[in-house]
């Protein structure tokens, strides 16, 4: 089988050229096409390109930079519509596949016997921003995030309840995506959103305990710079997501987990309503609105939303 690797990229030249790099080290026979969609300001495209060229796999790239911008998302959907194959996969620039990690991922598709399996994911090594590989970090994750057991299939609404799928580096099935990639409200949480949808309409997912890819952590990234990570649209998915009556309360547990964070973000966005529904939800225990916790959401949600403004000043 063939697989599109779409790389949506923005800005970060030299991570770009690791991310290429990574796929070349990767089984050529199974490599259809690589397509980056450059979401980067006008001043980066001559040092992508240039990246591009040098990187040993130019000849399987396609190259199409966006003006204007098209958004994380967005820019997501448009490559997913140019890709030729029938299975793709994300590779975010600043993120690696590990060796051989694009070959783990396309014989567990290729000998998959269950018709209800749509997506294929392996484990990430979690690395520092110069990319060196953080054990101590790789191993909290995989306990906290449900990726330390037996490799098998589940319906994907069972890897949401652990938030199991990871954000990129997953093999997906092409159309499946497609028929589930776009929503109204993601903001910047549009891979849980789609993982939601894919799970709600019966999709099931397969893991390996294989180690396929790398993923960086750094001070600029989404989830420690700018708005940070939309937890609230986060909590509203959690929300959504179809549970049988036995597991609701696992459910719940978490939504309970993401309640606090999920309230303040609310009342720093303004959206005030939102904010004292899940405060005055059952997701909040009184023991916990009585905390410091509680007592600092409390104050979130008093704060005028110009005062939120003025705090906030310095982040996008």
């Amino acid at each position: 089988m063939l697989i599109s690797v779409l790389i949506p990229a923005y800005a970060r030249p030299e991570q770009l050229g690791d991310a290429l790099a990574s796929i070349a080290l990767q089984d050529r026979s199974v490599v259809g096409e690589v397509i980056v969609s450059d979401d980067s300001p006008r001043a980066y495209w001559e040092r992508n390109q240039a990246v591009i060229a040098s990187s040993g796999v130019a000849d399987l790239v396609a190259y199409s930079p966006n003006e204007p911008s098209l958004g994380i998302y967005p820019n997501h959907w448009s490559l997913a519509e140019k890709a030729k194959c029938s299975h793709v996969l994300f590779l975010h620039n600043d993120d690696m596949l590990c060796p051989g990690g694009l070959r783990v991922l396309s014989d567990m598709c290729e000998n998959e016997t269950d018709p209800r399996v749509k997506l294929w994911f392996g484990n990430c090594l979690i690395t520092d921003e110069n990319g060196r590989v953080d054990p101590v970090r790789t191993a909290e994750r995989d306990r906290d995030y449900g990726r330390t057991g037996p490799a098998r299939a589940e319906p994907m609404w069972q890897w949401c309840l652990t938030e199991s799928i990871p954000p990129n580096c997953f093999l997906v099935e092409r159309e499946a995506y497609l028929r589930h990639m776009r929503g109204s409200n993601d903001g910047n949480v549009g891979d849980w959103a789609t993982n939601v949808r894919m799970a709600n309409d019966g999709a099931w997912a397969r893991s390996t305990r294989a180690e396929v890819s790398l993923y960086r952590v750094q001070d600029d990234s989404v989830t420690n710079a700018g708005r940070g990570v939309d937890v609230h649209r986060s909590y509203e998915f959690f929300q959504q997501l179809e549970v049988p009556p036995e597991f609701v309360a696992q459910k719940d547990a978490r939504l309970a987990f993401m309640a606090p964070a999920a309230t303040v973000r609310y009342a720093r966005d303004g959206e005030r309503r939102s904010a004292w529904t899940c405060y005055l939800s059952g997701h909040w225990s009184w023991r916990k609105r009585l905390s410091a916790r509680g007592a600092k959401a409390l104050v979130a949600l008093m704060m005028p939303k110009p005062l939120w403004k003025w705090a906030l000043r310095y982040r996008d």
